[in-house]
């Protein structure tokens, strides 16, 4: 079939336009819940940085306390070992004994070393956390007002949608079963799009599907200078028209 004669033309171009503009708001409510999980995992990533932070320094300050005890257990050694200085007779014991507090000595130095170094770090770790609480609450805050947005919008294009819908469907019974039946087995085969308008190029003047895009032929640009008719095209096979011709 090359051509399609019927004088309702302009109400099949009408047709497919409310379903262009249908489909865009279905597409438009659609997208809603998928934005909502996107905000609502990027919430999540964050919240998980904020609690690896946490963590983070946790651990840094358990590691301090863990030291402070290993520096308390050393100053006891010491302790102990001058107690026992006061007991020895025998000098090889007596230098025992400062060798150990020497020994002990060192340790507690080297440990209150690393407590120096645990608190910088701990210092660092407790700017994160608190950067990460305020981006957190900040992130939260414009989470909840976008999805607050996001969902009033759903229900707005589902109104217009129900609309739309009901309109569609008159404009539908208004046209021949028959044809409506072919326009929708056309319109799902081809990615919603049965009627489309042909392109003419400003330049050389010729012709090409709306739709697929194929440059037509000369006969094809005269099909659809033709009134109450739609001119086929040969690759995709769907309606093409001319805004001029359809509603000059």
């Amino acid at each position: 079939m090359d051509l399609l004669h019927t004088i309702e033309t302009k109400a099949l171009v009408e047709l497919q336009r409310m379903d262009i503009a249908l489909d865009a708001l279905k597409a438009r409510a659609a997208a809603v819940p998928v934005k909502i999980a996107a905000l609502a995992d990027a919430f999540e990533a964050k919240k998980n940085s904020m609690s690896a932070a946490r963590e983070a320094l946790l651990a840094l300050q358990g590691k301090k306390k863990n030291i402070e005890l290993e520096i308390a257990e050393a100053e006891e050694d010491i302790r102990k070992h001058q107690r026992d200085l006061n007991a020895v007779k025998e000098n090889n014991a007596f230098k025992a004994l400062l060798s150990e507090i020497e020994t002990c000595k060192n340790k507690k130095d080297e440990l209150e070393t690393q407590v120096l170094t645990v608190l910088e770090e701990i210092d660092r770790a407790a700017a994160e956390d608190a950067k990460l609480k305020a981006e957190v609450k900040q992130i939260e805050s414009v989470k909840d007002s976008e999805v607050a947005a996001l969902e009033a919008e759903k229900k707005e294009v589902e109104a217009a949608s129900a609309a739309a819908a009901a309109q569609r469907a008159a404009a539908a019974a208004a046209i021949t079963p028959e044809l409506v039946e072919k326009y929708e087995g056309l319109r799902s085969k081809r990615a919603g799009l049965a009627v489309v308008l042909a392109h003419e190029d400003a330049h050389n003047g010729k012709f090409s599907c709306g739709g697929c895009h194929m440059g037509l032929t000369p006969q094809k640009m005269l099909d659809l200078k033709k009134h109450d008719t739609f001119a086929v095209c040969p690759d995709c096979r769907r309606w093409l028209y001319l805004e001029r011709t359809v509603f000059g």
